[in-house]
């Protein structure tokens, strides 16, 4: 007896949903694992942007085009890994940061609500500038797709690094892309010093 047409279009149909819905899952999988997320404009000139910071301020990625290196961390006070990230670094940037050094940080509140953001940056008194990107227009901008997520823009606009959730063990990557001794970064970061460090 041969299976009737509507019986072969249905499997076919069923064969094709199993391919597409196996697809999926494994993209939702590699989007869950933060260890293997893609940063999308890594080795590519980072979007320009104009912004003002929660105190006023006005800051640009050209305000720093040949001149220092900028990382650009994005967050949420809604996050709470994104909270120890931001200590972390914060604690990174007092120790470490000069006005001569050769980087920069620009936190980027990925948030709706300023009165939230203004919030955290004085209990945690964040030291470096913190903008507000209330329609994810700058998230969009830089393909982010996981919180936290911090990139390093070098002095020709290009972004050479990117990590979800540096404070996890990927310190050293990060130290070296920056120009500082991972050393110094790891005890920032809660890890004590290693030899040779």
């Amino acid at each position: 007896m041969r299976p009737s047409s509507v019986a072969i279009v249905a499997g076919i149909i069923l064969a094709g949903f199993t391919v597409w819905i196996t697809r999926q899952a494994k993209a939702l999988e590699r989007d869950l694992d933060g260890s293997s997320q893609k940063i999308v404009l890594l080795d590519k000139p980072a979007p320009d942007f104009r912004l003002t910071t929660i105190d006023g301020h006005t800051v640009s990625l050209s305000d720093y085009r040949g001149k220092k290196k900028l990382v650009l961390l994005f967050w949420a006070t809604w996050n709470n890994v994104s909270h120890s990230e931001m200590l972390q670094l914060g604690m990174m940037y007092q120790r470490l940061h000069t006005p001569e050094s050769g980087f920069d940080i620009l936190g980027i509140a990925v948030d709706d609500n300023q009165a939230d953001v203004k919030k955290f940056a004085a209990d945690s008194k964040a030291p470096f500038p913190l903008v507000l990107d209330r329609r994810r227009e700058l998230a969009d901008a830089y393909r982010i797709r996981s919180l936290p997520t911090a990139l390093i823009v070098d002095t020709d606009g290009k972004v050479v690094y990117g990590s979800v959730d540096v404070s996890q063990g990927r310190q050293d990557d990060f130290a070296r892309h920056l120009g500082i001794g991972s050393g110094d970064f790891r005890m920032e970061m809660g890890a004590p010093r290693g030899r040779g460090n």
